[in-house]
């Protein structure tokens, strides 16, 4: 996140008779590039105290309030004013024009389940909604599929599917079972999860065009999965059978590297040259980011802190991991989350270490990073950054979530 910094001064109030020089005001935003129709945040202050009542004047016109969202691309200057003080030293807000050949989709939540396509919320409508966990996106031909579950109690529960706004329940509502990720290819829709065939069993499954297919059976409890990627006539699935975390090109097993019943597995991609690559991390003391080539472990975190792995990307021979890490707070005391993505093991911060955040969701196109995830502040922020630049999705008073992310590149035609 790029601050923008003024300082000044330390001077006195304004004495009534107009004989002491005025404090001069310090005007701070949040972010200092921008893209069009994303909200700028900013901040005043004086001799070190905040101002809550101080008018922002943009290009010479008053905004309505302390925040404002810049709809023309260009070079645009902040300044701060306030009666009895003086004007702050003025801001250069960059404002890029929004990329016309790529639609950014994140799902997410804000006070209801919702995905926005290039920042507009589309809410998910459903009697049951508010039962329903949205775990995973694909978009494919402008279309919106979604894998998630719905519940109705602490044991029932089903797989579901969400296409372009239709829902369609994968399993018996007397039974249990949950939809973890979806993919589509070649017009088939695929949808990882798991399903319980009895108090004692659990299957990994997938669900292609609504048929089940299972994988692999183990113990209720220590057997889980979802993570689903396809390619060519292949399917691969990644998971936990009886502790051991595992990953299935068709129902073909192979194990991970890293020890049994202390892994959370998170996500699978399949590489150009046929590569496996699971994401995860490794329960501990202090979790351990982690991912896996073809089986073999290769850590991220660097152990001083807890750390995890939420998503991964390959795109050519770059491999690209989603999640946080645990770092001494910039503040000097305590340790915080950092949001950041690994590229081919080399860590890139998302945020400066002054509030908690998170990283869901990954995806690269072109060499270009997006990377969807939370800022905690003064409520929860669903967030996604462009190459390290952020973009605020949800509402400044409500509470928000931003899990995966897709982007596509626009049909121009």
């Amino acid at each position: 996140m790029i601050f923008g910094v003024f300082s000044c001064s330390k001077k006195q109030e304004p004495h009534p008779s107009g004989g002491d020089e005025e404090i001069q005001l310090q005007l701070t935003a949040d972010n200092t590039t921008v893209e069009t129709g994303v909200e700028v945040r900013f901040t005043v202050t004086a001799d070190g105290q905040s101002i809550i009542d101080a008018d922002i004047y943009i290009d010479g016109q008053k905004a309505n309030g302390y925040q404002h969202t810049f709809d023309e691309a260009g070079e645009m200057t902040a300044v701060a004013k306030k009666n009895g003080f003086k004007d702050s030293a003025p801001i250069t807000i960059i404002v890029e024009g929004v990329s016309d050949d790529v639609d950014i989709y994140v799902l997410g939540f804000d006070e209801k389940p919702l995905y926005w396509k290039n920042g507009e919320p589309n809410v998910f409508e459903h009697e049951a909604v508010g039962d329903m966990i949205f775990s995973r996106m694909a978009v494919a031909n402008d279309k919106v599929y979604v894998a998630g579950e719905r519940i109705y109690s602490s044991s029932r529960a089903t797989a579901f599917s969400w296409f372009d706004g239709i829902f369609e329940e994968l399993s018996e509502s007397n039974g249990f079972a949950s939809g973890h990720g979806v993919y589509v290819a070649d017009g088939h829709v695929y949808i990882g999860g798991i399903k319980n065939e009895s108090s004692y069993v659990t299957s990994v499954v997938y669900w292609k065009d609504g048929e089940l297919v299972a994988v692999a059976s183990g113990t209720l409890g220590s057997t889980g999965g979802g993570p689903v990627a396809v390619k060519g006539e292949d399917v691969y699935m990644a998971g936990i059978l009886d502790g051991q975390p595992m990953y299935w090109k068709n129902d073909v097993g192979v194990p991970l590297d890293g020890g049994v019943g202390n892994v959370i597995v998170t996500d699978i991609a399949v590489a150009d040259n046929d590569d496996v690559y699971v994401s995860g991390y490794i329960i501990g003391n202090h979790d351990l980011a982690v991912y896996w080539k073809n089986g073999e472990k290769i850590t991220l975190g660097t152990g001083n802190g807890a750390s995890q792995a939420t998503a991964i990307f390959v795109e050519q021979n770059d491999v690209y991991v989603a999640g946080w890490e645990r770092i001494s707070s910039s503040g000097g005391s305590g340790t915080v989350r950092v949001a950041r993505y690994w590229k081919n093991g080399e860590a890139v911060d998302l945020t400066d270490g002054t509030h908690q955040a998170e990283a869901n969701g990954i995806f690269v196109l072109d060499g270009k990073v997006y990377v969807s995830g939370v800022e905690f502040m003064d409520k929860r922020a669903a967030t996604y950054w462009v190459d390290g630049e952020t973009v605020r999705l949800s509402r400044e008073d409500s509470n928000g979530y931003a899990g995966d992310i897709v982007v596509v590149k626009r049909n121009m035609d």
